[in-house]
């Protein structure tokens, strides 16, 4: 793909947003649900990062927030909340909130192993973004990440 063709592309996707208030509120509510997912993810990294790293942070109980072990360890927690929830419910529980749901392209229930694909940008936030990035720019169905595109999922 070559710079003209990214950039008209991102135009496309540009406009769609400006043109479809249904296509705003998804995001939206997938924003909202995430930031929910992600209150409860930080608190549980938290918590567990200072049960388990306790005997290494004697008189640092915030030392487990360091740059290094924090996002890693929220990281793989996250790909397994994600994972887990989504594959078991179709939704994490932000998305329940928000009355989304995982589905296959198929409309057949999502696998654990499609559910893993999807969800495995979320390691770290810059996977994430560009996965929604790359997502939009590359996906005729803009309700879609680019790993919603390689698991054929989608979020409605």
């Amino acid at each position: 793909m070559n710079v003209e063709n990214v950039e008209t592309q991102v135009e496309t996707v540009v406009q769609s947003f400006q043109k479809d208030p249904r296509l705003q509120d998804h995001w939206i509510k997938r924003l909202v649900a995430y930031i929910i997912d992600s209150i409860i993810l930080y608190v549980v990294t938290g918590i567990l990062l200072m049960i388990v790293l306790f005997p290494f942070n004697i008189g640092n109980p915030l030392g487990v927030f360091n740059m290094l072990s924090f996002p890693f360890a929220s990281g793989l927690i996250s790909i397994i909340y994600f994972t887990i929830l989504e594959s078991a419910n179709g939704a994490s529980f932000g998305k329940g909130v928000m009355n989304l749901k995982v589905i296959t392209k198929g409309k057949e229930k999502l696998t654990i192993e499609k559910a893993f694909i999807r969800n495995i940008s979320k390691l770290h936030p810059v996977l994430l973004l560009l996965d929604l990035v790359g997502g939009l720019i590359t996906s005729t169905d803009l309700h879609q990440k680019y790993s919603d595109k390689i698991a054929n999922t989608t979020v409605e």
